[in-house]
């Protein structure tokens, strides 16, 4: 087996899913969707799939049949393109649910963020939108980071990106951890010396704007903080603060974009 194979190291576009649906995002979608026609009141789910058959679909009211499951099979269609099943979704949340079934719109928001959480699907709801948390450009600075680099900071990588993405439960804090780890690594390659050192990689002619440089090291040390667990004794689930997903992904994007922002500076 290859060395990547033997460590099960992950490609970050199949890691963090942009710009396709995948099985298993469509299946949570249509159990949030199941989820939220049953907290619905006064048969609402029905007049929102006639909404749905006149308003987004555009099909005739008379040929209307409300026993279809319209919305779900819509989701379920593999010849509909993925960006039109998050439009769809969009013209959900945006319906006119009234007072009352407010509630069971928020659920149904709330639930598709933690599936999209979950499955680390690229988008997330947003005041009734769904707007992408991840770019191609953020995905393609963790890729040039593992592929441009020596074994240590590519190792670092590779295990922040397995954390991340490991299931059922993925671990944020250690992800986070082997983020810095590597540019610590790469700070080592420059200076020899084990910690993060911004003087001596600036003595080795690598000149860093001094608010740039400020600006990561608050950053690295917000990981070395002991309330965020990082760097510490692990903290319980009744801890002042337990780092999640969004954490773990800025720092990982963030640690990538500021490895490959070093080595150009070795050209």
């Amino acid at each position: 087996m290859k060395f990547s194979e033997r460590y099960g190291y992950l490609k970050p576009s199949e890691v963090i899913i942009r710009e396709q649906i995948t099985p298993e995002i469509q299946n949570v979608i249509c159990n949030c969707l199941h989820v939220f026609s049953r907290k619905l009141l006064h048969d609402r789910y029905k007049i929102l799939e006639r909404y749905i058959w006149c308003y987004f679909l555009n099909q005739r009211l008379d040929s209307f049949q409300s026993n279809t499951n319209l919305i779900k099979n819509y989701i379920q269609n593999n010849r509909i393109d993925w960006y039109s099943k998050l439009d769809i979704i969009e013209t959900i949340l945006s319906f006119d649910f009234e007072d009352y079934n407010s509630d069971a719109v928020n659920t149904f928001t709330d639930h598709l963020n933690y599936e999209f959480e979950r499955l680390k699907f690229g988008y997330r709801v947003v005041e009734n939108q769904i707007v992408e948390i991840t770019s191609e450009e953020e995905i393609k600075a963790i890729e040039t980071a593992i592929d441009e680099n020596k074994e240590n900071v590519k190792l670092h990588l590779n295990n922040a990106l397995k954390l991340y993405a490991q299931r059922p439960e993925a671990d944020y804090r250690n992800s986070i951890k082997e983020s810095i780890s590597a540019v610590e690594a790469l700070s080592r390659e420059i200076t020899g010396d084990k910690g993060l050192s911004f003087a001596k990689m600036e003595a080795a002619g690598y000149k860093i704007p001094h608010v740039l440089r400020k600006s990561f090291e608050m950053l690295y040390g917000y990981t070395n903080n002991p309330t965020t667990g990082i760097r510490h004794a692990l903290m319980n689930e009744t801890a002042e603060y337990l780092p999640g997903a969004d954490e773990a992904l800025f720092m990982l994007v963030s640690c990538s974009a500021f490895i490959n922002y070093l080595n150009s500076k070795s050209h």
